[in-house]
């Protein structure tokens, strides 16, 4: 036997997300916009992630086409011209610049001073390429619990509304259902890009620290001819 469930206030009920959104209380608002300023940074960030590696990708390939053609480290330095805001062009600088230091002193070149100079360089890349990916992993894992929070305010809200009119009629708990499923549909939609783009670039990250891996090989190769 089915109860009987008054709906006669679903007409006065808006479709649109924005209107819901419009008529919430001032907890449910306060987590969409937590929410919100949470995706607007991920995709800034996202943004941001997707050019830089994008661009330090290409700048590989280019230093071990030019490495490859070098037929010695002199060689590599006078060919390879990059802007200073490169990463392997840093390598190449690095590696030149102990070299000249030690050339002053004494000039054989002991490989294991210019090795120490590459792994610097590539601890400092590193901390470089991974500046702000923690943010997308805070978001990925606090977003939803957020959510969460404005989904469980919106079911004590309306089991609030039930308790002071004294009817469960549509119209008086779907404003809470309402705001309860818009909370927990926010929360996904911010977390779920987020800590897709976590894992995304951390492969990304980890191919671009082989190449440099690889690039520190070619010089100290060189720089041993």
């Amino acid at each position: 036997m089915f109860l009987p469930v008054d709906i006669s206030g679903i007409n006065n009920l808006s479709g649109g997300v924005l209107s819901l959104l419009y008529a919430s209380g001032p907890v449910a608002k306060v987590v969409v916009s937590i929410l919100f300023i949470f995706s607007i940074v991920s995709w800034t960030i996202i943004l941001y992630k997707l050019k830089q590696y994008g661009r330090t990708e290409r700048d590989a390939e280019r230093f071990m086409r030019t490495a490859k053609d070098a037929d010695s480290f002199k060689k590599l330095v006078t060919t390879y011209r990059e802007t200073p805001n490169n990463a392997f062009y840093r390598l190449m600088f690095a590696s030149y610049k102990e070299v000249a230091s030690r050339q002053k002193e004494n000039p054989g070149i002991r490989p294991e001073y210019v090795e120490n100079a590459l792994k610097i360089v590539i601890s400092e890349e590193t901390e470089r390429f991974e500046r702000r990916l923690s943010f997308l992993a805070t978001t990925a894992n606090t977003a939803p619990f957020i959510g969460l929070f404005g989904t469980v305010w919106g079911i004590m809200d309306s089991f609030r509304e039930i308790g002071l009119k004294g009817t469960t009629s549509l119209s008086v708990v779907a404003p809470g259902i309402s705001e309860a499923l818009i909370a927990t549909a926010i929360g996904l939609a911010t977390a779920i890009p987020a800590v897709l783009a976590y894992n995304y670039f951390n492969g990304r990250l980890k191919r671009i620290l082989s190449k440099m891996e690889n690039a520190s090989m070619y010089i100290l190769n060189l720089l041993e001819k």
